[in-house]
């Protein structure tokens, strides 16, 4: 069982990508293109969320980056590091996942934006812990939160969010959530009634 980091990576997505791609540049534009399209048609409503589960993640990861990757909507089979950051093991990310979308699934009504900031803080932190794919998995773990807080009547204003500051919270969350429930309570706001999905 390989495992690889991010320069790996860059160089497994050169070989594997379905427009033959062999420049780093030229995919991270082709990627950022494609993504920008499916996201666009997402808006409206191309794909729609239904149930939150572990197969609506992967059919979502597949509908945002089926157009550049063969891997598109499966689970990657090698081990992930990022920086300091180890992801979850390969041998571990079925029933990881299985548990975490249980939980997600079975989450009670939140009873205010603060409990909503916590428990999204949360679910966006093991989400990013699981770290499924072998790329895409932020973009996806973000579309796929937005759906759901929606979905419980509050609207995630990601687009607000500060790029150094969110990212020194996603590594920050590894141990302490503080910070990363600090930005989603700066860009959370209620829009209306709980659907009770």
């Amino acid at each position: 069982m390989g495992k690889y980091n991010e320069k790996e990576n860059d160089d497994y997505l050169l070989k594997y990508n379905l427009l033959g791609i062999d420049s780093r540049e030229e995919l991270e534009r082709a990627e950022a293109l494609a993504f920008s399209l499916r996201a666009m048609a997402l808006e409206q409503n191309d794909f729609i969320f239904g149930s939150f589960t572990l197969k609506e993640f992967h059919d979502l990861h597949y509908y945002l980056f089926q157009d550049i990757y063969p891997f598109a909507g499966k689970f990657r089979d090698v081990q992930l590091m990022k920086g300091a950051t180890r992801f979850c093991q390969v041998q571990f990310l079925n029933s990881y996942a299985s548990d975490l979308f249980m939980e997600l699934n079975e989450e009670p009504l939140w009873n205010s934006l603060n409990e909503a900031a916590d428990r999204l803080a949360y679910f966006k932190t093991e989400l990013n812990m699981l770290h499924p794919f072998r790329e895409g998995n932020g973009r996806t773990i973000r579309i796929f939160l937005y759906a759901y807080a929606m979905d419980r009547g509050i609207e995630w204003a990601y687009e607000t969010l500060e790029r150094e500051k969110y990212i020194q919270a996603m590594i920050q969350s590894v141990t302490d959530l503080k910070l990363l429930k600090e930005l989603f309570l700066e860009t959370i706001q209620y829009i209306g009634e709980y659907n009770g999905h």
